[in-house]
């Protein structure tokens, strides 16, 4: 066991956000519990309808409130494949919930590219889906200070942020920081935090 004076070492906070998110995976069909929404597609509208909430992460849009569907894959919680087909599932239903435009060429949009927003009555469909999706994070959140939040929603951010740089490159990415790793004074050395910080 780790006593609270030593290091901690990385593999623990890795190893909390994998557990965290399986756990929470667990509390999602009840947000979704008598709707005509999977998962997936809740997932999407919750993102369209979160960027009219106040202190969400925004999603860049356009004058006339429509995100790139790039952009709108990259902030899923869910996993982002087939993506399309939902959009056009949800553009279909009577009434439509998602409007979907082409790309917008005067600011640089390939033609064939898609835009999406929320419709009104998309609005309405989620809206159930958000309060309960409030209630869920308040409940587990719930007793934990606001700076210890923003805390761990910064380091979060910064993971997200290593992974990407090097997504297009993982194996070389991922060889370059074991290569950097091996440099490191081993966790039995007798050593400070600050000189067992990870190369970013």
């Amino acid at each position: 066991m780790i006593q609270s004076s030593d290091p901690l070492p990385y593999t623990h906070t890795i190893r909390s956000l994998f557990r965290a998110h399986r756990e929470l995976k667990l509390g999602l069909p009840w947000v979704v519990k008598n709707t005509r929404l999977t998962m997936e597609e809740a997932d999407l509208l919750l993102r369209l309808y979160g960027v009219n909430e106040p202190g969400q992460d925004m999603l860049a849009r356009d004058g006339h409130g429509f995100v790139t569907c790039h952009e709108l894959a990259d902030t899923l919680i869910q996993n982002p494949s087939l993506l399309s087909r939902r959009i056009i599932k949800l553009a279909k239903h009577s009434p439509p919930l998602v409007e979907v435009a082409k790309g917008d060429a005067a600011v640089g949009q390939h033609w064939n590219s898609k835009r999406v927003r929320i419709t009104s009555d998309g609005g309405k469909e989620i809206a159930r889906v958000w309060e309960r999706y409030q209630v869920l994070a308040a409940s587990l959140l719930q007793g934990i200070p606001e700076p210890d939040r923003v805390t761990h929603q910064q380091i979060n951010r910064d993971i997200r942020r290593r992974i990407r740089a090097g997504r297009a490159c993982l194996e070389t990415f991922l060889a370059d920081k074991f290569a950097q790793i091996a440099t490191l004074p081993s966790p039995h050395q007798d050593v400070g935090p600050d000189q067992r910080k990870l190369p970013v």
